[in-house]
């Protein structure tokens, strides 16, 4: 893996949604895909949030599950 490549940014996705919307107990799944390979975009993992938390499984790896209490935590902890 290079890591960092010159001339290439680093990019940040922010996602808000400004209306309420019901997350069943399958939760809302984000998939999450890297375009700068050399297979087109390679999937880094998922991200799915639920009514019990969050859960990250990274493609190929084991699932990290955070209750939202924990998240809420996380949150305060680094504001």
């Amino acid at each position: 893996m290079k890591g960092r490549t010159p001339g290439r940014p680093t990019k940040w996705v922010r996602a808000s949604v400004s209306e309420k919307f019901y997350v069943g107990k399958a939760g809302l799944v984000i998939e999450v895909r890297t375009k700068w390979s050399k297979r087109k975009h390679t999937k880094l993992g998922t991200l799915t949030a639920s009514v019990g938390g969050l859960r990250w499984a990274p493609s190929g790896g084991k699932a990290r599950k955070r209750s939202w209490n924990a998240v809420h935590d996380w949150f305060l902890s680094k504001g």
